[in-house]
């Protein structure tokens, strides 16, 4: 044989050996991967209480898994399957298994992270989020979560470098700001902190920041704007956690109620009542006959004055749960704003009969009973709403307009201090206990008023403004 011949039959027999070692490492690379899959399916857990579907889906995720081309795939499902339904345990075993077999992919350490975040093992979640980072480093919530877990463990000079970090990359994101605030709320560098916290009330509509804003303005010894502030968010919330969409698609496997009801408060916290909207219809679909998910989906639309699609939400609370008060406390209001008066008159008298022990009825049956000119009775039914639930001003303050219309003076503002006992922030209690301190010349009571109106947020300025200037008109000096 030529040496010619002899090099291209040995070239040629290299080239074959190539390709069967290839396939060979492929194919025990393929056969690694499945065995970690494999090793990575949980214990199915005890599923009896919950809805066929999410079981079957469960199953059928399980079997994919298992054998056949879509075992990734079918990994990946199982995994959010678990994860989205509280099943922690579980969807850990998935994720570890997901990091080896899928290891370029960022969702599976962000949302491992967070789980184990979640059960207090900070140290292996800083490795993910820091893994994430690398991987994704254009998706903000990781570094943001990143940083807060360094907080946790009071390393504050690496949680400052990850907030500073994630605002180099977009200067909008007010959950950095509010992070670096709190690092420079422990170094008792209040100015900065104070700046740090407007700017992120000021990116974030005021959803966070605002409680924390109190304490750092009484350290620079601002008590009255410390004051006014913490009655703000007391009232409205100060505080909605970052937007994380690969922890919020969870809730589209999300086959548990509760879960969704809260999943959707939080949507709606956040501002973003679509979104609220979605997972309430999800969850009815999940449970058509559920009132509170009817009833909560139907102050949504209040809130978004969409009145005809909560009147019919409430209604189907008074057929579902004729014992639930709220349902006919609703539909009442609703028909009476669309001048349905004999409805809503019906509505209550049916919501009493059914719930004779809900102080929100009476109540409202009192004042309808105010309208019509029937006094005497009306008496009764705000004084029952008081008994049902004296922790509550407004039946006090519709009992004492009665009294103050027949000129008892007295016994009407005795009812306004009750009402401020019950509800010390009451604010047209105080703006009627600051009037009445002037009127009778009692100056000290009328500046002890005045300071508790003027931090009350729900007084508008212009009365704040009103009351200052009687006070002054009457004693001759200025409040403050």
């Amino acid at each position: 044989m030529s040496m010619a011949k002899r090099f291209g039959w040995v070239a040629g027999f290299g080239a074959v050996l190539l390709l069967v070692l290839s396939g060979w490492w492929w194919w025990r690379g393929i056969a690694e991967e499945n065995g970690v899959i494999a090793a990575s399916i949980p214990e199915q857990p005890d599923l009896a209480a919950w809805p066929s579907l999410f079981v079957k889906r469960l199953s059928t995720s399980e079997e994919r898994a298992r054998s056949g081309p879509d075992r990734l795939r079918g990994l990946a499902e199982l995994s959010r399957l678990y994860h989205a339904n509280g099943f922690y345990e579980e969807a850990v075993a998935c994720y570890t298994g997901l990091l080896r077999v899928d290891p370029g992919n960022a969702v599976w350490p962000h949302r491992l992270a967070f789980l184990l975040a979640e059960s207090g093992r900070l140290e292996e979640a800083l490795a993910l989020w820091r893994m994430t980072v690398a991987i994704a480093p254009d998706f903000p919530p990781a570094r943001i979560r990143l940083g807060d877990a360094l907080l946790k463990m009071n390393r504050w000079a690496e949680a400052a470098e990850v907030y500073q970090a994630a605002l180099d990359r977009d200067e909008t994101q007010a959950h950095a700001q509010l992070g670096l605030a709190r690092v420079d709320f422990e170094h008792g560098d209040w100015e900065a902190a104070r700046i740090r916290l407007e700017e992120a009330g000021r990116l974030s509509g005021q959803r966070i920041g605002r409680d924390l804003l109190p304490t750092v303005l009484e350290a620079l010894g601002d008590e009255d704007e410390a004051a006014a502030i913490r009655g703000e968010a007391k009232a409205f919330g100060a505080y909605s956690d970052i937007r994380d969409p690969w922890l919020e698609e969870l809730f589209e496997d999300c086959y548990d109620t509760y879960r969704l009801a809260v999943a959707a408060g939080d949507a709606g916290h956040a501002g973003d009542n679509p979104m609220a909207i979605h997972r309430l219809e999800r969850a009815l679909r999940l449970d058509p006959e559920n009132y509170q998910l009817q009833y909560q989906l139907g102050m949504l639309y209040v809130a978004m004055g969409d009145l005809n699609r909560a009147r019919g939400l409430f209604e189907s609370c008074t057929v579902i749960a004729p014992e639930f008060p709220d349902g006919w406390a609703q539909l009442e209001v609703l028909q009476r704003k669309a001048g349905q008066n004999a409805a809503a008159d019906l509505t209550l008298t049916r919501g009493l009969q059914h719930c004779p022990d809900s102080p929100g009825l009476h109540l409202a049956n009192g004042r309808r009973l105010v309208e019509l000119g029937r006094k005497d009775e009306a008496i009764g039914e705000l004084q029952e709403s008081i008994r049902l639930r004296p922790q509550e001003a407004n039946a006090y303050f519709d009992l004492a307009r009665i009294h103050f219309e027949r000129e008892e003076v007295e016994a009407g503002m005795e009812l306004i201090r009750a009402a401020l006992v019950a509800e010390p922030d009451f604010p047209v209690g105080l703006v009627l206990m600051v009037n009445y301190s002037i009127n009778n010349g009692d100056e000290a009571a009328a500046r002890d008023w005045l300071a508790r109106a003027r931090h009350q947020s729900r007084i508008t300025p212009e009365e704040l403004e009103g009351m200052r200037s009687a006070y002054a008109t009457r004693f001759g000096r200025q409040p403050w």
